[in-house]
């Protein structure tokens, strides 16, 4: 063989392993409305995710598992299953557990199909601590005013009784 021959045979072989590998288009955007960018524990977090798959040619079926994290720590998660064909746009939301500690969390995305397909994003957004700690809070300084006036009408009485 000449020298020739065996570097276009060195080339049809690298072409052929290049076109061998299947590459998948698949794009995921996952975007929290700034409405959404702080919520309260105990609230749902409404999220918007955008699939592009142009190479899909049917309706298909992807798993997409949410995962609420705090820190690396997954805290929240749930999964669906949507049908989708070469694009969509939808709105879905997860609920933040009361337990959730107030700061920056962050929400991640994978879908999966069924076979080799695989991808994951993530969009962060704050939560506020819940409700129930400020109607705590309500609740024991309002005690705290009915105890003073109680101490304070008893004292008056003693008072004037002497």
């Amino acid at each position: 063989m000449k020298k020739s021959q065996l570097i276009l045979l060195g080339f049809a072989l690298i072409n052929f392993i290049i076109l061998a590998v299947p590459a998948s288009a698949l794009s995921i955007a996952v975007h929290v409305p700034e409405k959404y960018t702080d919520v309260t524990a105990g609230e749902r977090l409404y999220f918007e995710i955008e699939v592009k798959y142009p190479e899909n040619p049917s309706r298909k079926d992807l798993k997409l598992d949410y995962e609420i994290l705090k820190e690396g720590e997954i805290i929240a998660q749930s999964k669906v299953l949507k049908a989708i064909e070469t694009q969509a746009s939808f709105m879905d939301f997860i609920v933040i557990p009361e337990s959730a500690e107030s700061g920056m969390h962050i929400i991640r995305v994978k879908i999966a199909d069924y076979e080799s397909l695989s991808e994951e994003v993530e969009a962060s957004f704050h939560v506020t601590g819940s409700g129930s700690g400020q109607v705590k809070m309500y609740f024991l300084i309002i005690l705290g005013v009915i105890v003073l006036v109680g101490i304070l009408v008893a004292v008056d009485i003693v008072k004037r009784k002497r």
